[in-house]
């Protein structure tokens, strides 16, 4: 009875210290209570929450951010889309008197912030509020989303052969507009959708020894053929794309650039769109792995064909893989 007793009172002294050794830890959800942020509706343009646009429509971001206990010297303007990394600007609050309470506008498209620029898909922005320290002192558990409606067409990985001039069989002519290839014969039966073929020849500095080949495109319009084995004359209608020559170390632009319709016609009207068909002589300047061709429709519409790769499939046929990007 005497050890049931102790046992009780030992229970009872555990419960009492463990008791008295709780600790509250602080809790994210709301430790930065003293910040908030008001995003204002002062304008169509605003975004308030969630804003459906269209690519080439500006967009406002008009916030109040408040800080009860502390002062604030900068804020933080923070974008982010999809599952990449998000970018931040930082911002100095250099008026004293708005320490506490700090409004402003931010129109977007706006050069100073090029992550923030107007892009097809999702984007979402937040603004932070940082200390004299630069230390994170709220953000008001807030954020608003821009949803850009699709404004251009992107075609992955589509394989477009070399000609084989006997059986005429591979399809070596392109479509921009639904990104399908043709062969000769139904290049012929579809020679309104047919926006350029391709063909080589040896390189500048091909040899016997070293044979080089040369990769080009020419349009069925092109004043002179450059592949006379297909007999393009009879195409009818003769679509005009125009192109530009290849520009070569393109990758890094077709990926992150060219991320909207205006942003490819940005990037086409660098270049001199004005060939109806490339001129290469030496295999890094034609269509070769990395480097992308910019053409116009005739609808007017702009566009980008980046190459991934020159190689043969497995019974040895030599093709190209591109994938384009073309306005809406």
């Amino acid at each position: 009875m005497k050890t049931k007793y102790i046992y009780k009172l030992l229970i009872g002294l555990c419960v009492i210290l463990s008791a008295s050794c709780k600790k509250e830890s602080a809790n994210i959800f709301n430790m930065f209570d003293d910040v908030t942020v008001t995003f204002n509706n002062s304008d169509p343009r605003c975004v308030t929450d969630y804003k459906v646009i269209n690519e080439k429509e500006e967009v406002w971001i008009d916030f109040t951010i408040n800080s009860a206990k502390e002062d604030m010297y900068s804020y933080v303007f923070e974008v982010s889309a999809g599952t990449a990394q998000a970018t931040r600007y930082t911002i100095a609050i250099t008026n004293p008197s708005q320490r506490r309470s700090f409004s402003t506008i931010i129109k977007l498209p706006n050069s100073a912030f090029p992550a923030a620029a107007i892009r097809d898909g999702k984007q979402s922005y937040r603004i932070c509020a940082l200390n004299e320290k630069g230390v994170f002192i709220g953000d008001g558990y807030k954020k608003v989303t821009v949803d850009v409606n699709p404004s251009f067409m992107i075609y992955a990985n589509r394989d477009i052969y070399l000609p084989d001039t006997v059986a005429k069989s591979l399809p070596s002519f392109f479509s921009v507009a639904d990104a399908t290839g043709y062969n000769y014969t139904s290049a012929v039966a579809n020679a309104g959708k047919i926006d350029f073929g391709i063909y080589r020849k040896p390189g500048s500095n091909s040899t016997v020894q070293t044979p080089t080949w040369v990769v080009n495109l020419y349009s069925p319009s092109v004043a002179t053929n450059p592949l006379t084995v297909y007999d393009i004359s009879g195409f009818s209608p003769k679509r005009t794309t125009k192109f530009s020559q290849p520009v070569t170390g393109q990758a890094n632009a077709f990926l992150t650039t060219a991320i909207s319709g205006s942003s490819i016609e940005i990037l086409a009207k660098a270049r001199a769109i004005t060939f109806n068909e490339t001129t290469q002589t030496t295999p890094a300047n034609g269509l070769a792995a990395g480097n992308a061709v910019f053409f116009l429709t005739p609808e007017g519409k702009y566009g980008m064909i980046y190459i991934n790769a020159v190689t043969s499939d497995l019974q040895k046929r030599p093709f190209i893989n591109v994938s384009i990007k073309l306005q809406r």
